[in-house]
């Protein structure tokens, strides 16, 4: 008989009755999706005992079931903070006292016992921030910022570019980790000028990657961190954060710092290394492919993911570039017949403003600049064909 009462008497409907686990109150249930208070009741539907035995046996392995799937991550994860950030801002809207609300007492009794069994402090402090109303995600900044500058917005912002977009979510990744975020909840209000200045000295700098074997560059910190004032900006400005509020990449100037004025120093790939590259991809993969065409053009590869079947012309002699990281970079791209991709215009024996309408670079200005409208198509595909055939002649193609 654990779990079945009959309330309204004998020969009355049965009800399943059990305390919440600890760990489950506040989550969903899983008959209605309502969050589970601190003790739950279900109407079993009928006065008949051993039908009501069998439901409440069916209620207990569902409830089972969901300790089962339920982690201490998932139950402080993001997703479970807006939740109870719902419930208890409904709650407080007719509670005669907003700041004294059943709701947020039984949160606090759940971020008690989380701390008894080992959970990190600043991760629960980070998840009752959320939860309470009292700090704004970095997670649902990132995507709330990104759908107010998307192209054609309304509020009148510059769109962010889709390289942008990327770089940004790029940007937010190393702050998570940074911040030792997992569960996603941190918030902007988190970051303070301290962190953010640790962040741009010494984290930043220490994160290796294939690209990057000796830490990230300072132009790419400095990228980084631009990326992420940007989201402070626009969240002051629009009220997630208190009008009085600092933005914390705001940092006191100090020495100057020289990044944009370093000194590339880059050695051309050789014929058996641009063999060695290919070989190690197939055709017809995703890597292969986009391998192929970086190689064959020279482009970036946020400008590929830009393309698709409207902007390539039907019998597959060119496409254009409708977006890029500068103006230049929209432009028309003839194919060879070869490769029928982009071409690259860094090894052929071409003059430089051929190179610059090719590659969609601005170049240098000259004189007769401003007069100068680029190449006719029938001019770019001769240019295109001569750095292919200098390529083949040169051995860099081999495996292609």
């Amino acid at each position: 008989m654990k779990y079945l009462k009959q309330p309204r008497g004998p020969g009355k409907s049965w009800v399943f009755r059990m305390m919440t686990p600890r760990e489950l109150v506040g989550v969903p249930n899983p008959w209605d999706g309502r969050p589970l208070p601190i003790e739950i009741k279900k109407g079993l539907g009928t006065r008949h005992l051993p039908e009501a035995r069998k439901l409440r046996d069916i209620a207990l392995g569902d409830i089972r079931r969901l300790q089962d799937e339920l982690s201490d991550n998932a139950a402080f994860s993001l997703r479970s903070a807006v939740e109870w950030r719902e419930d208890i801002g409904t709650a407080r809207e007719s509670a005669d006292d907003p700041y004294n609300v059943g709701a947020e007492l039984v949160l606090i009794n759940k971020l008690e016992d989380a701390e008894a069994r080992g959970i990190a402090r600043d991760q629960l402090e980070r998840f009752a921030r959320v939860a309470t109303g009292k700090g704004f995600p970095l997670d649902l900044a990132y995507a709330k910022n990104v759908e107010a500058r998307r192209p054609g917005n309304p509020y009148g912002y510059e769109p962010l570019k889709q390289a942008t977009v990327a770089n940004l979510d790029t940007a937010m990744k190393h702050l998570r980790t940074f911040l030792n975020d997992d569960a996603k909840t941190a918030c902007l209000e988190d970051v303070t000028p301290e962190l953010a200045q640790s962040f741009r000295d010494e984290f930043l700098p220490s994160v290796r990657n294939h690209r990057s074997p000796d830490g990230l560059s300072a132009q790419t910190v400095a990228k980084n961190v631009n990326l992420l004032k940007q989201v402070w900006v626009w969240a002051i400005g629009e009220g997630h954060l208190g009008k009085k509020t600092k933005n914390p990449w705001e940092f006191r100037k100090g020495l100057r710092r020289t990044i944009n004025k370093r000194e590339r120093v880059r050695e051309d790939y050789q014929p058996h290394e641009f063999s060695a590259l290919l070989k190690a991809t197939t055709r017809g993969t995703k890597e292969g492919d986009i391998l192929r065409l970086a190689i064959a053009s020279g482009c970036r590869a946020d400008e590929l993911a830009t393309l698709s079947t409207d902007d390539i012309r039907p019998d597959g002699s060119g496409f254009t570039l409708a977006q890029g990281k500068t103006d230049n970079a929209k432009r028309f791209i003839p194919l060879v017949e070869d490769a029928r991709e982009l071409l690259t215009a860094r090894r052929a024996r071409v003059d430089e403003a051929t190179i610059n309408d090719l590659g969609g670079w601005a170049g240098p200005r000259a004189s007769n600049s401003a007069y100068d409208h680029g190449l006719l198509e029938e001019q770019l595909e001769e240019a295109q064909q001569q750095v292919w055939d200098e390529l083949k002649r040169a051995g860099y193609l081999e495996g292609f």
